[in-house]
């Protein structure tokens, strides 16, 4: 799954290059997609029984920069964008908060990821806005003083979340080197202060090119409304970016943090791979999903203890994380890997068929409001596969999930969830009281 979706805490004008053919979609929603005038490409999924509209634009670029050196230059890039006012007068936060909507930024280390939810009447305007805010970036140094602030906020609060510290943690474990070994919020505050705006307006043109974004839009929208997006000028585009894996991934480790916690890690299957990645996903939505997890209930029963799991679909490789906190991690984690094991051996023929009829209601409900649609959408467009989100109306996901059976989960079980990637971190006492 996209890694928004269970993680994390926090486009034309003129005509349109080679329209996709409409696909029709349960409720009479209908799918097209096609190409921008600079390259990238569009995913409309309208529904005009869906009041709202959920508009994101999706870019293929390292959080770290170009470089790999500064950390947390595609999220100040990405803020800054949205903070500077437009030929309008208003910045893009502006016009979606006039609007009566809300605005996300989610950066990734390989992927940047902006996010609208507004009224489906307000639409037209927040495109035209969007896309002039990333193809045709206005950056100043106001906008990228509130970006650097911003940044800095979540640095703070990151370094305080036991889930995304872990996570940031094990990337840096299984990968030596590339985008992943770097997390996409800056661990210090001296790297954000050394972010400067001639690095924000040199990653901002290179990485906000309309040929390297994928626009997504999901809710009552007419296709005339794409006409609203600014065409911005000509730009490289992208193919999805991989980071170099560990050889040997590394033995556990133990590291100083803000919190304490461990975490577990396994290196999955690429996203071409649609049946593995799917076995996957059945697997952390069978043993962690919150509140319906066999392990989950278990573990979070007492009431001092919690375990997050999801597998994270990814271009090559996707990654499988599991994180546990509280009073008892020690015990949870030896919970955790007992609890895989067990899944080497293929379950009944029952229990399967009740736990992939929950994992296909999981994914109906994840992908049932705008905001989740065009999340996946954008996601798996930006990795390399778009066809076979979760919720595209090719159907390619839910088919894999319907091919599933109990002996080829447990094959992948073998196959990918072998030993872990651990780390451990150990809070300061004096800095967690």
């Amino acid at each position: 799954m996209s890694l928004r979706m269970r993680l994390a805490a926090l486009t034309l004008l003129g005509s349109l290059c080679a329209p996709g053919l409409p696909a029709g979609a349960a409720g009479g929603a209908i799918q097209q997609q096609g190409t921008l005038p600079h390259g990238g490409t569009y995913i409309l999924y309208r529904d005009t029984a869906i009041a709202s509209a959920a508009i994101d634009l999706w870019f293929r670029a390292p959080g770290a920069g170009y470089d790999n050196a500064k950390p947390g230059l595609a999220r100040v890039a990405a803020i800054a964008a949205a903070a500077a006012r437009l030929e309008s007068g208003k910045s893009l936060a502006e016009t979606i908060r006039t609007a009566g909507g809300t605005l996300s930024v989610n950066v990734y280390p390989d992927l940047v990821g902006v996010s609208a939810l507004v009224p489906a009447t307000a639409a037209r305007r927040v495109i035209a806005s969007m896309t002039a805010a990333y193809f045709a970036p206005a950056i100043d140094d106001a906008s990228v003083k509130t970006a650097v602030r911003d940044t800095a906020v979540l640095s703070v609060q990151q370094h305080y979340s036991a889930v995304q510290s872990l996570h940031n943690a094990l990337f840096a474990q299984i990968f030596s080197g590339g985008p992943a070994h770097v997390a996409p919020i800056p661990g210090t505050l001296t790297q954000v202060a050394g972010i400067t705006q001639s690095d924000v307006k040199a990653f901002a043109t290179r990485a906000f090119a309309a040929s390297n974004a994928t626009l997504t839009i999901v809710g009552d929208v007419a296709p005339s409304s794409l006409d609203a997006v600014t065409t911005g000028t000509p730009g490289p585009s992208s193919e999805p970016i991989d980071s170099a894996l560990a050889k040997p991934l590394p033995a556990p480790t133990s590291l100083p943090g803000g919190v304490s916690g461990i975490g577990l890690a396994w290196v999955g299957p690429p996203i071409r791979d649609e049946k593995a990645a799917t076995a996957m996903d059945f697997i952390a939505d069978y043993l962690f999903r919150y509140r319906t997890g066999t392990l989950a209930k278990v573990i979070d029963a007492s009431g001092d203890t919690y375990v997050t799991g999801q597998f994270i679909t990814l271009h090559d490789p996707g990654v499988m994380i599991v994180t546990v906190g509280g009073a008892n991690v020690q015990v949870a984690k030896t919970q955790v890997i007992d609890a895989i094991a067990k899944l080497e051996r293929p379950l009944d023929d029952a229990t399967f068929a009740a736990a992939r009829n929950a994992f296909l209601y999981h994914l109906a409900a994840d992908t049932q409001t705008p905001t989740g649609q065009s999340d996946n959408l954008g996601w798996y467009a930006a990795e390399g596969n778009a066809a076979y989100a979760p919720g595209d109306t090719g159907g390619a996901y839910r088919a894999r999930a319907l091919s599933l059976d109990p002996a080829y989960v447990a094959s992948i079980v073998k196959q990918f969830l072998g030993r872990p990637v651990v780390v451990q971190l150990v809070a300061n006492a004096k800095e967690s009281s």
